[in-house]
């Protein structure tokens, strides 16, 4: 049983924004397709894997999210790391406008939420759990299928998109 515990914040939501800021993250989008087909999707960054045995993600969405609602009443969704090329495809679905997968290639996965193409990486997922987290929902989803793309990834720091400056061992 959850339980929701409420107290009085020492810091404003912009303080803690600038705190989380000073972590680099990976950008991540979660798209899922509604029962009547209607494609739904968001850009997050709160996004960690929880368990290899059995293999499991946790997502975090806000509960204002469009997404969100879709999500729940589908119970299944994918999680995509973008890689850096994509920061278009990030703004895209961090947006409020009405159809994000115009211009976004994409193919359906197998319980029909979309599959963006070209991401470093894509986990099919089935809902496991939905926690309340503040003002966000946290999702615990079950991986049913991984597409491995590879590639370099893309990320978040301190307001802006960021890449990897990697050195590579030359063998």
């Amino acid at each position: 049983m959850s339980e929701t515990l409420t107290f009085a914040s020492a810091i404003s939501p912009g303080e803690l924004r600038t705190f989380a800021g000073h972590f680099a993250t990976g950008v991540a989008v979660v798209t899922t397709a509604d029962p009547a087909g209607a494609l739904h999707g968001v850009t997050i960054t709160a996004v960690t894997s929880l368990s290899l045995e059995p293999p499991l993600f946790l997502i975090c969405l806000d509960q204002r999210s469009n997404t969100l609602a879709a999500l729940l009443e589908s119970g299944h969704f994918v999680l995509h790391f973008l890689s850096r090329e994509q920061a278009a495809i990030s703004r895209v679905f961090a947006s409020k406008q009405p159809d994000k997968f115009a211009e976004i290639r994409h193919r359906p996965g197998r319980r029909g939420s979309p599959i963006i193409e070209d991401v470093v990486a894509a986990a099919e997922c089935s809902i496991r759990e939905v926690c309340p987290g503040g003002d966000h929902s946290i999702i615990i989803g079950a991986v049913d299928h991984v597409h491995v793309h590879g590639g370099e990834p893309l990320l978040y720091h301190r307001g802006a998109y960021a890449a990897l400056e990697c050195e590579r061992k030359v063998a």
